[in-house]
């Protein structure tokens, strides 16, 4: 049976793997992928991640920032210099993407990231992440989910235009933020 429930520390490590198996194709940085979208939110804000789960794999999950601040630190001082390490041009990239987010949380909060396996796919699984975060973001009184997606031509941007995300933001490349208000 899938269920959601909130995020474990023992969760961890299928989390990472599910971050960097749904990694764009063609990415070689595969670890880089966590310390840019996953990382942050399940050491720093744990409490506000949720995993979707099929007996005891976990299948996908969702996790978001609610302390722009904290996020703003710790990306700066701790993650993007872990990165640029790494990769320089991931690490500008990374930089670019927190300036870039910064307006978007002092307006909206509730920047997310999502993911499930591919045979979790086309079930409804994606929504019921999204229901699940709506509610408990609307226990922080934060009425809004918002994420950037890296076009319209993505099977991700149909998803949460079908959801009812609106375009808020275009960015050079393609590039959009989408939101949803939680009602």
């Amino acid at each position: 049976m899938v269920e959601i429930r909130r995020y474990q520390c023992k969760d961890k490590d299928q989390v990472r793997r599910i971050c960097m198996e749904t990694a764009k194709k063609g990415f070689q940085h595969k670890e880089v992928v966590c310390w840019m979208f996953l990382d942050y939110y399940l050491e720093s804000e744990p409490e506000h991640s949720f995993v979707l789960v099929d007996e005891e794999e976990v299948v996908g999950y969702i996790v978001v920032s609610l302390d722009k601040d904290l996020y703003a630190k710790q990306m700066k001082e701790k993650w993007i210099p872990k990165i640029k390490k790494y990769s320089f041009i991931l690490g500008w990239f990374s930089k670019i993407c927190l300036r870039t987010t910064k307006p978007l949380d002092q307006k909206y909060s509730g920047g997310f990231h999502m993911n499930i396996t591919a045979s979790h796919q086309r079930q409804g699984y994606g929504r019921r992440l999204l229901d699940v975060m709506g509610k408990h973001l609307l226990l922080y009184d934060k009425p809004y989910l918002y994420l950037i997606t890296e076009n319209k031509r993505t099977r991700g941007h149909g998803f949460y235009k079908h959801y009812g995300f609106q375009v808020i933001k275009k960015y050079f490349g393609g590039a959009l933020a989408l939101c949803y208000k939680i009602k």
